[in-house]
């Protein structure tokens, strides 16, 4: 007589005891993935726009590269670097730089500052501020502090949201198509 594995009592008890661990790790696992994958989704969502914002923005000087210097979260500038390195936008080489050092910053044309620390923010503002270098953050108090566009996450999506006299002052055009999807922020507001 051949008698199955799984029957035997000492199975069924291993299995019992085995089995509601089993459900709470399978079941955390689920929370976690879709709350990742948001993560990278908002991440993502907002790399793709610092790209189009490459395409929509209008520098004084007309250069072969576009220098973009990501401050703050690693985590964040090594995926950006991923996407948008060495990737082309309207003829212009993009390069990506990784916490770049004060110094360096002046040589950039886009500074992306994936932090939400205020200090953070006023000390790279106090390093570029009347140079043409668009200054782009993730905090709805960016630009409030300073910054040119904000990619706020506002539920489930990311809105734009540009100070267009900071865009101004820096010496840069944005086009008017990206103004249209965006939500221009008047200095009244800023100053809140």
């Amino acid at each position: 007589m051949v008698r199955s594995i799984s029957s035997s009592p000492a199975v069924r008890k291993t299995t019992r005891a085995v089995l509601p661990g089993l459900i709470v790790v399978l079941f955390a696992f689920t929370i976690s993935v879709p709350r990742a994958l948001a993560q990278n989704d908002v991440g993502a969502v907002r790399r793709a726009y610092v790209y189009n914002l490459t395409k929509y923005v209008s520098w004084p000087q007309s250069k072969h590269t576009l220098l973009i210097g990501v401050v703050g979260d690693t985590g964040t500038g090594v995926a950006m670097k991923a996407m948008l390195d060495g990737k082309s936008s309207d003829g212009r080489i993009i390069h990506v730089v990784l916490n770049p050092p004060d110094s360096g910053l002046s040589a950039c044309d886009l500074v992306y500052v994936a932090s939400t620390e205020t200090s953070a923010s006023s000390h790279i503002f106090a390093l570029v501020n009347v140079l043409p270098i668009l200054t782009v953050g993730e905090d709805s108090r960016f630009l409030t502090h300073g910054g040119m566009v904000g990619l706020v996450r506002s539920a489930d999506r990311i809105e734009i949201e540009v100070n267009l006299k900071s865009v101004r002052t820096a010496g840069l055009k944005m086009s008017s198509r990206l103004l249209d999807l965006a939500t221009v922020v008047s200095n009244k507001e800023t100053l809140k």
